[in-house]
């Protein structure tokens, strides 16, 4: 069965102790399964881009039968984060074989849906991704440690330092290694792990050539054995918008969708369906990613405004068409606004194909 997981931020300090809602989930559906099962999306959003760090909501919800050009989903409140916010604009949260991790200044946060684990560690820099190899059923998380501000005290800096922190049962951190070293390169997307291995765009000074253009490449670091493997020249265009280009899984490969430099919102998608995208025009637009039919998902990095429908857009690369798909339940109604007291800004992130795992770290 086919559902949906959503989440975002609340400033509700009554919720119960550790931030999580006690109500039931369909716990039945899990024990169908003898480990994990496809959801098809992701979301979040938060109020509090510009004030303090309040709560990170978590909803699923399962998709309704699709009509010709529109469906909709109906979310659910599930559990919620205390203390976690969304970054504005881009790219959010990641989804990694059943739990979405994000960065919370140096602090990584790593959470399961569907069984409520929560766990949180430092890391010794800001960049941190995580990654999964299938061969060992082992979480890892991959932290840049070296920083522009390195390279600009040090323009002979030749190479990169990052951190593997190894994680077992409990969510604990086995092991940290600070072994791992690649050229020097710049980072300009958040990673995406596909299939045992991690990629995130980055660009790479030319050495004693300042005036000299850096080349963008795909940074591909092996989860497994622990080592940058590759750097993928791309053409420039391809990281141009930097953290609006987005890195997705399509059809199992790497795949990029890229900033439209001349169309409206920074996507050509918006200007071929205007009539679809209405609800959503004025917000930016990305994507992170398809669902399992292959339709490329755009979703606003905001919600729309106080009480108002949240719209999220699939697009058939085959047939070139489009469909719109409203998610009830996610903050659009006055009851939940005034509810959670959300105000001002709510980032949102959609993070699609997340699998429903019942296991634990």
């Amino acid at each position: 069965m086919d559902k949906s997981v959503f989440y975002g931020d609340d400033d509700e300090e009554s919720r119960d102790s550790g931030g999580v809602d006690k109500r039931s989930r369909r716990g039945k559906l899990l024990l169908l399964l003898p480990y994990d099962m496809e959801v098809e999306t992701l979301t979040a959003f938060t109020n509090s881009v510009f004030g303090k760090p309040e709560h990170l909501f978590i909803l699923s919800g399962e998709e309704e039968e699709a009509s010709s050009s529109s469906s909709s989903l109906v979310a659910n409140l599930d559990m919620t984060i205390p203390s976690v916010t969304l970054p504005y604009n881009g790219y959010k949260y990641s989804s990694v074989h059943g739990f979405m991790a994000c960065n919370d200044g140096t602090t990584f946060i790593i959470c399961n849906p569907s069984t409520r684990q929560v766990v949180s560690f430092h890391c010794k820099a800001f960049r941190t991704s995580l990654g999964y190899d299938p061969v060992r059923d082992q979480f890892k998380a991959l932290t840049l440690l070296t920083s522009v501000y390195d390279h600009i005290h040090n323009p002979s800096l030749m190479m990169c330092t990052h951190e593997v922190i190894r994680l077992g049962r409990g969510g604990r951190v086995v092991s940290r290694s600070s072994q791992v070293t690649s050229p020097y390169y710049l980072p300009m997307t958040v990673g995406r792990c596909i299939n045992g291995f991690m990629y995130y765009g980055a660009s790479v000074p030319v050495p004693n050539e300042a005036e000299t253009p850096p080349t963008p490449v795909f940074v591909c670091f092996d989860v497994r054995n622990e080592r940058i493997l590759s750097f993928i020249t791309t053409p420039k265009e391809v990281l141009v918008w930097k953290v609006y280009t987005s890195l997705i899984e399509y059809k199992g490969k790497l795949a990029v969708v890229v900033p439209n430099c001349l169309g409206y919102n920074h996507f050509s998608f918006p200007c071929l369906f205007p009539s679809l995208v209405r609800p959503c025009m004025g917000q930016r637009l990305i994507s992170q990613g398809t669902n399992k039919a292959g339709e490329i998902i755009f979703s606003p990095t905001t919600l729309p405004g106080r009480a108002k429908p949240f719209y999220v857009f699939y697009f058939n690369t085959d047939t070139k068409s489009a469909r719109r798909v409203r998610i009830h339940g996610v903050a659009d109604t006055e009851e939940f606004w005034s509810r959670y007291g959300l105000t001002g800004v709510c980032c949102a992130s959609f993070s699609p194909q997340h699998a429903d795992s019942i296991a634990f770290l």
